[in-house]
């Protein structure tokens, strides 16, 4: 009875880390599609107080403000997928009413494969031994 109870805890562990994972940041997807701005009419303080404050601002230029939804799916051990995305760029005047409006989705952005997969044939275990024996000869000396 043991054996069949860790047997089953086993497998349900095994199970979950294979499950596909969701990943959702920014506004919602019914909030997105709500959007609503009138260039030369809608300030900045309406957006805030409609949709709340922007997910991020142009750190060069401060009259640029941007709202997205991204939504992500990935499994255990495998690249990050993008299932939706949606920027909208919101440039505002001197006085903080929307200029220009632009929407961009993930047709108009570019993967970028930051690090390289490693080859699985390739793996090297000396280095990998070396890292872990000078990891367990490191000393947290505090002064």
């Amino acid at each position: 009875m043991y054996y069949l109870n860790f047997l089953i805890i086993l497998s349900l562990l095994f199970l979950s880390s294979c499950s596909q994972s969701l990943q959702k940041n920014g506004l919602s997807s019914k909030k997105i599609e709500k959007f609503n701005v009138e260039i030369g009419k809608t300030s900045k303080r309406e957006l805030i107080i409609k949709y709340g404050p922007p997910i991020f601002e142009n750190v060069f230029n401060k009259n640029i403000i941007y709202y997205l939804t991204h939504k992500t799916s990935y499994k255990a051990l495998e690249k990050r997928k993008t299932d939706k995305l949606l920027v909208l760029e919101i440039i505002l005047d001197k006085n903080n009413v929307v200029q220009e409006y632009k929407k961009y989705t993930e047709k108009d952005g570019i993967d970028l494969d930051i690090a390289k997969n490693q080859d699985e044939n390739t793996i090297d275990f000396t280095q990998f031994w070396k890292d872990m024996i000078n990891a367990l000869r490191r000393q947290n000396i505090e002064d």
